[in-house]
């Protein structure tokens, strides 16, 4: 019986370690760890190209010194071609073309026209951006057309006269994406001496809207 129970307890002495490794000890608990604040995104400045070749038209408000002396003003519409040759600097050439009536007391209404066809350089101080201010002064030649009704038995008749002509000023573009654009605002002062080179004060003032479309890139 003694050497019985000695058997047993040198079995369970063999059994013990092998049921502590088959049993391991529960895990010990690990600290939080604290979470991650979310990185924000890297912010990339966007950046503009210059484009290659710039149109624009829309409408256009010129003034127009008449020959009784008063100021008439003209509304019309305009288009524009600009090469770049830089990202500050391009060529322009312009059209433009208006129109009006002319009222005098004692003799019927005169109607007309003004034409001009001028180019010049086109300056970019900031160049090409989400705003992009310009400027520019164009030469060429202004075209005055006129008619009047027939009246108290003298027939209608119409002339036309063709003058040098200039004219300075700027505005702003706003860029809607990389092609388009609009025209947000373009003051302009010029002079054609339409009524001779000898009358004064015929400088006219001019504001354009519009819109833009580029293509092409420097």
């Amino acid at each position: 019986m003694k050497k019985l129970v000695g058997l047993f307890g040198l079995l369970a002495l063999f059994v013990a370690p092998v049921l502590a490794q088959d049993n391991p000890a529960p895990p010990q608990d690990q600290a939080p760890t604290a979470p991650t604040a979310p990185t924000e995104p890297v912010k990339v400045k966007r950046t503009y190209i210059t484009p290659r070749y710039e149109i624009s038209g829309g409408f256009t408000l010129r003034s127009y010194y008449s020959a009784n002396q008063s100021s008439v003003d003209m509304p019309g519409g305009f288009g524009s071609f600009d090469y770049n040759f830089l990202r500050w600097l391009g060529l322009e050439g312009e059209g433009l073309a208006v129109s009006g009536t002319v009222h005098y007391p004692d003799f019927p209404p005169e109607d007309v026209k003004i034409y001009t066809l001028m180019a010049g350089p086109k300056i970019y101080p900031l160049g090409h951006r989400k705003i992009t201010p310009f400027g520019h002064v164009l030469f060429g030649v202004g075209i005055d057309g006129t008619s009047v009704p027939a009246f108290s038995g003298y027939p209608g008749n119409s002339g036309g006269k063709v003058v040098s002509a200039w004219e300075v000023g700027g505005g702003f573009d706003y860029n809607l994406k990389s092609r388009w654009g609009i025209r947000l605002f373009q003051f302009d002062y010029g002079n054609a001496k339409f009524l001779g080179n000898n009358v004064s004060g015929q400088g006219s003032k001019r504001i354009s809207f519009g819109v833009v479309y580029r293509w092409g890139q420097r």
